[in-house]
């Protein structure tokens, strides 16, 4: 009789093991379908952000307000960002990618009910930063951006006329600091080297001129205008170092007797720059001789000269020892053949 209890107490405990396995395996098998989706997810992870990329993509206009002043960039029919104000000159690409980055990354980590303590918990009533953003076709969108929180790495926002604060991931790139001078392009050059298509310079002004250099873009490398293959290193080299060309002043701020001076050098220019990018466009720079002197503005003679751009509004002003990087010929790019390699 005893030895019968043991068993029937064997099975029992057996039993009660095999349910709570099978309990175990149907409760895993149902946490695999029914859990939250992951943020990992594309699809999902587009809502937890204030603004998607593609309406961040049909900007046309932003306007900052910090604590360093107010400033206010566009975009134009080409696509081309300018800083209209407060001066009206070329926008830095860095600059704008920046702000526009910024932009399509707020993640919302939390919605706050936009009463009168949080507003001024948050800082929110004198925000560090405000932006005006403009769409194509006429809406606009207003973002306050309040206190940073340095241990969480987060800040709080008022967007729009949405009757909420929103908890967000801080921006990456600090936008409260920018300046003037971080909006204003000081290079000379608007291509990049994957952009050209071809690059001349000709001595003089367009068309009653010499060309002196004609460089082409090819598959297998770049060649001149009479089709001979241009040692690859010595030419991209030499692109790089024209495009990274930068100014120390821009002229956008001009006289009548300013702009009668710069009529006179460029009736002459001393070079005559011409760029073909890869999408067909075609852009002039037109540089000048050493000048002696420009109305209303202080500069030793003979030390400096200018260019001007087809696609740009005002003129550059250069230092002297950049003026030989326009007076190179084309046989500083003659490839070398390979017995001129060993004798």
């Amino acid at each position: 009789m005893l030895v019968k209890i043991s068993t029937d107490r064997t099975k029992s405990a057996n039993f009660l093991i095999i349910m709570f396995a099978l309990v175990l395996f149907i409760g895993g098998l149902a946490s695999e379908f029914f859990q939250a989706p992951l943020n990992q997810n594309t699809a999902l992870s587009r809502y937890q952000l204030l603004l998607k990329p593609e309406e961040v993509d049909q900007i046309d206009s932003i306007e900052l307000e910090n604590r360093l002043g107010t400033f206010k960039i566009d975009k134009d029919k080409s696509q081309s960002w300018s800083l209209t104000s407060p001066r009206n000159l070329p926008s830095n690409s860095s600059t704008v990618k920046s702000i526009l980055d910024n932009l399509k990354e707020i993640k919302i980590r939390q919605i706050l009910p936009k009463d009168t303590i949080n507003i001024s918990n948050f800082s929110l009533d004198s925000p560090l930063m405000k932006l005006k953003i403009s769409y194509f076709g006429g809406k606009e969108n207003y973002l306050n951006i309040g206190l940073v929180n340095p241990i969480d790495n987060s800040t709080y926002v008022t967007f729009s006329n949405k009757d909420a604060i929103y908890h967000v991931d801080a921006l990456k790139n600090s936008m409260e600091g920018l300046s003037l001078s971080n909006f204003i392009e000081p290079k000379i050059f608007t291509q990049d080297l994957k952009s050209i298509q071809d690059f001349k310079i000709y001595r003089g002004k367009i068309p009653s001129t010499n060309q002196r250099l004609s460089i082409r873009s090819e598959k297998d490398g770049w060649i001149d205008n009479s089709g001979n293959t241009l040692e690859p290193k010595a030419v991209e080299d030499y692109l790089m170092e024209l495009l990274s060309l930068k100014s120390s002043l821009i002229l956008d701020k001009r006289t009548e007797k300013l702009d009668e001076a710069l009529t006179r050098y460029f009736s002459n220019p001393s070079y005559t720059v011409e760029v073909l990018d890869k999408s067909g466009e075609k852009v002039f720079y037109e540089v000048s001789y050493l000048i002696n002197t420009l109305p209303d503005i202080k500069m030793e003679k003979r030390q400096t000269f200018i260019v001007k751009a087809s696609n740009r509004p005002h003129p550059y002003v250069m230092e002297k020892q950049f003026l030989n990087s326009f007076s190179k010929s084309q046989r500083s790019f003659k490839k070398l053949s390979i017995k001129k390699l060993f004798y």
